[in-house]
């Protein structure tokens, strides 16, 4: 099935790139043809006619440095979300500080935010990422604000992970990884109906990822479904997990023994 938000997004960012490059050749158009206005005029006129045929080049040049610049932190920025979902956070961090040398917006400095955050460096991290949202009034995006709220959530602040995951949620790029996070929240706190209820519609899915893995094995487990739960442990060894869910593993792996 066709990616229909994706597909609107890359045309929305097609049109607009093609009306900012149509608005600049539609300037340097006109630039030239003062130019050639001025070249033709008596000496009376040249001087007005002059002033016309600059004023257009000079809108015609502030056009073209910033869309050019705009247009390259775009691209920038594609490359680096590319590099960042491959898990190369620091090839994503070259290519974000790149965007934001080329433009440098809130999301140029939200992207480079979330790599700190991810690389270890949480006190610049979240500078960036506060700064970002100073610049769009106190608003981050699904991106920033779901990996913020993750960190959040790394470290055991679930009250400061929630607000930021909550509105994260909502756009459908994140709302799988949501709802799993919010259902470990709901095991974590022996709430066990209440994350069984949020993972429902998902119940019957193939276990592909180690965070849905636990929870479906704790869920298993709290049904006394001890043999099920430890086979859907073991689809997912020890050495492929991070730290966040191979000490969440090996909790789970210890109540099976007792």
């Amino acid at each position: 099935m066709p990616d229909i938000g994706n597909y609107s997004e890359i045309t929305t960012l097609v049109l607009r790139e093609g009306g900012k490059y149509f608005a600049l050749l539609l300037m340097a158009v006109l630039a030239i043809r003062l130019w050639r206005r001025w070249s033709r005029t008596t000496t009376a006129d040249k001087l007005t006619s002059g002033l016309l045929a600059g004023a257009a080049t000079a809108a015609a040049a502030a056009i073209g440095y910033f869309s050019m610049g705009q247009s390259l932190g775009k691209l920038y920025s594609y490359y680096g979300m590319e590099a960042f979902h491959a898990g190369r956070l620091s090839q994503a961090f070259f290519l974000f500080s790149m965007s934001a040398k080329f433009w440098n917006s809130p999301d140029a400095l939200g992207q480079q935010g979330v790599c700190l955050l991810l690389s270890g460096n949480a006190g610049e991290g979240l500078h960036l990422l506060d700064e970002a949202k100073a610049r769009r009034r106190d608003t981050g995006t699904p991106f920033e604000d779901f990996y913020e709220g993750l960190y959040y959530f790394t470290g055991g602040k679930t009250a400061q992970s929630i607000p930021l995951l909550t509105v994260a949620g909502a756009e459908p790029a994140y709302r799988w990884d949501v709802i799993k996070l919010f259902a470990v929240m709901e095991l974590e706190a022996n709430q066990t109906a209440e994350a069984e209820t949020l993972m429902k519609p998902f119940l019957a899915a193939d276990v592909t990822e180690s965070d849905q893995a636990y929870i479906i094995a704790s869920l298993r487990l709290a049904e006394g479904r001890t043999n099920e739960a430890r086979a859907v442990l073991d689809k997912f060894p020890s050495g492929d997990l991070t730290p966040m869910w191979k000490t969440r593993f090996e909790k789970l792996q210890a109540r099976m023994r007792n």
